[in-house]
C-alpha cells in the first residue's frame, strides 16, 4: 500500500517523502524478519557452522564413565549440573495433559507460559554445556554430558509443543518426562562420580 502511495504522490517533494517512507517500511520489515528467523534458528538448536539440525527423533542413550581430566571438567561446572537437574525435575514434575486440560483456558495458558519457560531454560543449558571445552582424555564423559544435555533440550521442546498439538492423549509431555530422565539419570552419574 506504501509503494501504491508513493507513486500516486503530486509533486516531486511528496514523491521522495513517500518513497523514503516505503524504504523505511521495507528496511524495518527485513531485519525485524532477519531477528526472528536467528531466534527462531537457536530455539530449534541448528549449528551455526553447518546448519545441520540438531534435533534427534529418539533419546540418546549414554555410558557414564569417569576419569581424573573429566572430574575436574565438571567439578568446575557444577552449577551448570545442578541447573540442569532443576530444570529435569520441572520436567519431570510438569503436570499431566490430561490434569492441565481439565482446567479453564486461563490455567491453560499459565501452563503454557511455564512450559515456554523450561523449554527456554533447557536450550540454555544445552547451549552452555556445548560451549564446555572438554580436557585432553575427557571427551567420552564430555560426550556423555552432551548427550544427557540433547535429552534435556528436546524434554524442553516436547513439553511447550504439546500445547501446539490437539492431541488430549498427551503423548508429547510423556516424551518429555523419558527425555527429563535420561538426562538427570546422565547428570546426576556424572556428579557422583566427582
Amino acid at each position: 500500500m506504501g509503494i501504491i502511495c508513493a507513486m500516486n504522490a503530486r509533486g516531486f517533494f511528496r514523491q521522495v517523502v513517500s518513497w523514503l517512507i516505503v524504504i523505511a517500511i521495507v528496511a524495518v520489515s527485513l531485519s525485524f524478519s532477519f531477528f526472528k528467523y536467528e531466534s527462531v534458528k537457536q530455539e530449534i538448536g541448528l549449528n551455526e557452522t553447518n546448519g545441520n539440525l540438531q534435533h534427534e527423533a529418539m533419546p540418546v542413550e549414554t555410558k557414564v564413565t569417569a576419569d581424573s581430566t573429566s572430574i575436574n571438567l565438571f567439578y568446575a561446572e557444577k552449577p551448570l549440573l545442578e541447573n540442569a537437574i532443576k530444570v529435569s525435575d520441572s520436567i519431570l514434575s510438569f503436570p499431566s495433559w490430561k490434569s492441565i486440560f481439565s482446567q479453564g483456558i486461563e490455567k491453560r495458558e499459565s501452563f503454557e507460559s511455564k512450559a515456554l519457560s523450561l523449554r527456554n531454560r533447557s536450550m540454555d543449558v544445552y547451549r552452555q554445556i556445548r560451549a564446555i571445552t572438554p580436557p585432553n582424555g575427557g571427551k567420552q564423559s564430555y560426550d556423555s554430558l552432551l548427550a544427557a544435555a540433547d535429552n534435556l533440550r528436546l524434554a524442553g521442546y516436547q513439553v511447550h509443543y504439546q500445547f501446539a498439538l490437539e492431541d488430549t492423549s498427551g503423548e508429547s509431555i510423556a516424551k518429555a518426562r523419558e527425555y527429563a530422565n535420561l538426562a538427570k539419570s546422565t547428570i546426576s552419574a556424572i556428579m557422583k562420580k566427582e
